[in-house]
């Protein structure tokens, strides 16, 4: 019963989240039909559940009621005040007896919870935590990618999502990452964060192992600004911060004037903000750690063009003396790196200098920018 009803609760929640995207596509007839076949469920694990406990308690409501009677029956052997003092211990015995079985349908509600919570709690972490965990130099980040592969289940040798991917970055440059929905990107900026450990090769930050490095300093080293922004019901501050003490707050209002964000109140609810204001405050977020590397993830690929020139201008405040990663889905934001790779099938099919690729008419990037002209 515990179970099921985590699965209505967990189902209303992800419906209600999407409740736009539902209502605008008429999915919502689907949603309400999948809500009731949960709560039916919920339902009939919750029926089990009451029929035993009330199975238990109408056994014993029998046995003494079967009782009473038999006292009944005895009573003309006995006296009078007798039978009245066997019935009225039966009833001093019966009702603590009652209320006893009420507590134990209560704790083995309990028990049943507390199951859950030990399961939870019994998780262990995908990713390793290293005996002697190395901390990341400070300054710009060196990046190097080993003969990395990497899939998604244990079926590596069948379906590989990267496969022999080499890429190494000196401190202070700039990558931009392009290929079609699909061939790996992402994948990449997820083990360049060590959200997934590589099943081959390795991933050397500032020339330390990021299997070997410690977490809370790739956490903080290491910068990510996506297209998706995680807000909060929380104050402007809380945003920014994300919760962590930061001393001062002149370099948290300093952070919000230099992404463009001048007016906000710390202390202020964040309330509704348009998509471009989100992306901002991704910027502020990723300056104010001050990071060694930052990845991008196109966050201006969905932005109108006043506000993507905003992002264009936190973009080149945030790379400036850091190495930097960028996932382009449009060709045109790759004007600010150095160095471009392709990628394609999982692979590194073409990686150079972005002047060099661009020039050279024979490469796949040449004939990518061509295609994105037209």
């Amino acid at each position: 019963a515990r179970a099921a009803g985590a699965a209505v609760f967990g189902y209303l929640e992800e419906r209600l989240a999407g409740a736009e995207d539902l209502r605008a596509n008429g999915a919502g007839e689907h949603a309400v039909r999948r809500f009731h076949q949960a709560s039916a469920a919920m339902w009939r694990a919750e029926r089990r559940a009451d029929a035993v406990g009330s199975a238990v308690i109408g056994g014993t409501g029998v046995a003494f009621a079967a009782g009473t009677a038999l006292m009944a029956v005895l009573s003309g052997t006995l006296s009078a005040g007798t039978a009245v003092l066997l019935l009225q211990y039966t009833l001093m015995v019966r009702t603590p007896f009652e209320r006893l079985i009420d507590q134990l349908r209560q704790y083995q509600a309990a028990l049943a919870g507390l199951r859950r919570v030990g399961d939870l709690l019994a998780e262990r972490p995908a990713l390793p935590v290293p005996a002697a965990p190395r901390p990341l130099p400070a300054g710009p980040l060196a990046l190097e990618l080993d003969g990395v592969g990497f899939a998604y289940d244990d079926a590596y040798d069948d379906e590989p999502v990267l496969k022999d991917v080499t890429i190494r970055l000196a401190p202070g440059e700039t990558l931009g990452l392009v290929g079609r929905t699909g061939s790996g990107k992402t994948t990449l900026a997820r083990l360049v964060t060590r959200l997934y450990d590589p099943v081959a090769g390795a991933v050397c930050v500032g020339g330390v192992d990021l299997r070997d490095a410690d977490p809370a300093s790739v956490r903080r080293r290491i910068a990510v600004v996506t297209q998706d922004v995680q807000l909060f019901d929380a104050t402007v501050r809380d945003n920014l911060t994300l919760f962590r003490p930061v001393a001062g707050d002149e370099r948290l209002r300093a952070v919000l004037a230099e992404v463009g964000l001048p007016a906000w109140d710390l202390d202020a609810p964040l309330g509704r903000v348009s998509a471009g204001q989100a992306q901002l405050l991704a910027f502020a977020r990723a300056l104010l750690a001050d990071p060694g590397l930052v990845v991008l993830d196109e966050p201006s690929s969905r932005l109108d063009p006043a506000t993507e020139r905003r992002i264009e201008r936190s973009t080149d405040r945030l790379l400036a003396g850091r190495t930097g990663v960028l996932i382009a889905h449009r060709l045109a934001s790759l004007d600010r790196v150095g160095h471009v790779a392709v990628v394609a099938g999982g692979r590194i099919v073409e990686h150079g200098r972005r002047q060099d690729l661009a020039g050279d008419p024979g490469s796949r990037f040449a004939r990518m920018l061509a295609e994105a002209r037209r």
